[in-house]
């Protein structure tokens, strides 16, 4: 029921996401997987900065038979690259995420429920299925989004459930690794928000009752594309004229104990999941008066459209400290002083002294990337260009050698310090200018 970005504020802060982009540097932390391990093709130009990824080369790298490298609408099931290729399917990469052991048991849907695989099922499904013409709720401005998806991707393998591993295939690649990491989980706010499933799948299952449903007092569409085509409601899990449609379709769910996709999803949910999600939500609705659930710190309490308004409290559930993330408070932004001589006699050695400090502290030697430098005549042309070496914490050393020295002219000269950190993008520039005589 939404495509703006005002709305989008809120729901990010209902939802979590396998991974957390870093607000200085664009690259991304693990949020609830454990670890990514990614392998790429040799000779691809990728590289990896931080620890919890790995990072390896193969000469080539085959996709599984058992692969899911599509899906069948008709029959409701995954086609895998054994029923597809005759021949072995090759990729560019290979990303295995496995999550926490305990995921199952600390992540809770809103309403109480546990997050199970049942719903990374049900989001890997809805990648696919309202882009197929053979889909119940096929949608053909899906389409498009699903051939661009298509023809880059090359399977997925559930490697275990307990704990959950998941490993994808796919040509698409990024210089860094992190930004590789495909997880799955089910929720908008991620990096590859490619799964049109931001929700248990409980919720999600009313949504396609409602849409494929060709009775218009029951009847509802996704987008809303297909909500002008075919004159119908645009869905919305807040608020509306929606609410007692899918009210409706709850109602009848839980009496039948409605599992969807069940040729597919029956193998992950069992019997006993839907009763206790069907209760759950029908629970929660009678005490919230809507539908949206989400596994971040905030959930919806109530919706106000007519006002504009909303309001989200705190999820006492979630399983992580508010102070998890504060150490991104600060932007760790490097203060560089240069300290040497004034002057500088030609074809004699000249040392300076660089150090970077933050909040008053030595900036820590793992998160320096590089402490570059360039020699300036008094001209302005380069003389000549190096690496720092590091020394005591905080601390590194230019060393301008009479070889250097000898090239200068008597003036003004500059040397120009570049320190790039890895905690931060914007690199910091520091100039000192000295006389050579």
């Amino acid at each position: 029921g939404s495509n703006w970005i005002y709305d989008a504020m809120p729901q990010g802060a209902t939802q979590d996401g396998g991974l957390m982009a870093d607000p200085y540097t664009g690259l991304y932390y693990p949020l609830r997987i454990e670890k990514a391990d990614v392998t790429v093709k040799a000779g691809l130009p990728v590289a990896k900065t931080l620890d919890w990824v790995t990072l390896t080369t193969a000469p080539s790298i085959e996709v599984p038979k058992n692969a899911w490298v599509d899906w069948d609408a008709k029959t409701q099931t995954f086609i895998t690259a054994g029923d597809k290729y005759t021949s072995t399917l090759t990729t560019l990469s290979k990303v295995t995420v496995t999550y926490p052991a305990d995921m199952f048991k600390t992540v809770t849907w809103h309403d109480g429920s546990p997050i199970s695989v049942g719903d990374f099922v049900m989001a890997m499904i809805l990648t696919f299925d309202n882009a197929k013409p053979d889909s119940l709720i096929y949608d053909e401005a899906q389409a498009p989004s699903l051939d661009a998806f298509l023809s880059h991707f090359k399977g997925v393998v559930i490697e275990s459930t307990d704990p959950l591993v998941i490993t994808t295939y796919d040509d698409q690649y990024y210089l860094d690794a992190e930004w590789m990491v495909r997880t799955w989980y089910p929720a908008l706010a991620t990096p590859y928000a490619v799964a049109r499933s931001g929700a248990p799948w409980q919720t999600m299952a009313l949504g396609y009752l409602a849409d494929s449903s060709t009775d218009p007092k029951t009847e509802l569409a996704f987008s809303t594309d297909k909500a002008g085509v075919k004159k119908v409601e645009w869905m919305s899990f807040i608020a509306g004229p929606s609410l007692d449609i899918l009210k409706g379709w709850m109602t009848t769910a839980a009496g039948e104990n409605y599992i969807p996709y069940a040729p597919t999803m029956s193998t992950y949910v069992t019997a006993d999941e839907a009763t206790l999600r069907w209760k759950n939500l029908q629970t929660w609705y009678s005490t919230q008066g809507h539908f949206w659930l989400g596994t971040g710190p905030f959930y919806l309490n109530k919706a106000f459209p007519v006002e504009k308004s909303l309001t989200l409290l705190r999820y006492d559930k979630y399983p992580d400290s508010a102070n998890r993330w504060a150490a991104f408070g600060t932007p760790m932004i490097p203060v560089v002083t240069i300290d040497g001589p004034g002057e500088v006699t030609i074809g004699q050695e000249a040392k300076y002294n660089v150090s970077l400090t933050f909040q008053e502290q030595p900036y820590p030697a793992d998160k320096v990337d590089a402490v570059k430098y360039l020699l300036f005549d008094s001209a302005g042309a380069v003389v000549t260009q190096g690496v720092a070496t590091a020394g005591s914490a905080g601390v590194y050393t230019i060393t301008l050698g009479a070889d250097v020295t000898s090239k200068l002219v008597s003036g003004s000269n500059k040397l120009e310090v570049v320190t790039t950190s890895l905690a931060v993008s914007i690199p910091t520039i520091t100039d000192f200018e000295f006389v050579a005589k």
